[in-house]
């Protein structure tokens, strides 16, 4: 999947163009970071190989609210595959936030990994009851990620894009997968 992110004169949008050749707009909300919330969703994401976050539910077929369809044709039962897509990965989206918005943070902050990889923890513990899978690695890499992100963001003008490949094998459910076999 390629995504563009697209700089406007106040904030931003992105738009993948998934493997099922459907282009999808999602809007952008935040204006109050330097780099976009989903620039960083895709650097915490892409660092933590997290395949079935917020981007690779998009791969796979999930429209959130706010996006929409601006170029192809969506495959028939597609709105039924979403949900199937976003009931699978429900837990995975929330981990993916948690990481984007640690991610984004420290780099915000100016934090080092293992400051940020803490920051994790500590929220990872305050609503899960399992350890914190990630660690530093995941975190250094996450957040290299970011760095070099936000630098190439830096430099595209207003009305200019910046493209990034979505390369993490999509995992598609098993149940958005299925289709309607008619009598």
């Amino acid at each position: 999947m390629n995504i563009d992110f697209h700089r406007l004169p106040a904030g931003y949008r992105s738009q993948a163009v998934r493997d099922d050749g459907v282009t999808v707009r999602v809007p952008g909300f935040d204006r109050k970071h330097e780099v976009p919330h989903d620039l960083a969703h895709f650097a915490a994401e892409y660092g933590f190989g997290e395949a079935r976050g917020f981007w690779g539910s998009v791969a796979a077929g999930a429209m959130f609210g706010g996006m929409e369809v601006v170029a192809g044709r969506r495959r028939p039962h597609a709105a039924e595959r979403s949900r199937a897509v976003i009931r699978a990965n429900a837990e995975r989206i929330g981990n993916a936030e948690a990481l984007a918005s640690t991610v984004h943070e420290a780099f915000a902050d100016g934090l080092g990994a293992g400051a940020a990889t803490r920051r994790l923890a500590r929220h990872w513990a305050s609503i899960h009851t399992d350890p914190c899978p990630y660690g530093a690695a995941d975190m250094t890499r996450a957040c290299a990620l970011l760095t070099d992100l936000s630098v190439r963001w830096k430099a595209v003008a207003p009305g200019g894009i910046l493209t990034l490949d979505w390369d993490l094998p999509v995992e598609h459910p098993a149940t958005a997968r299925r289709t309607h076999r008619h009598p």
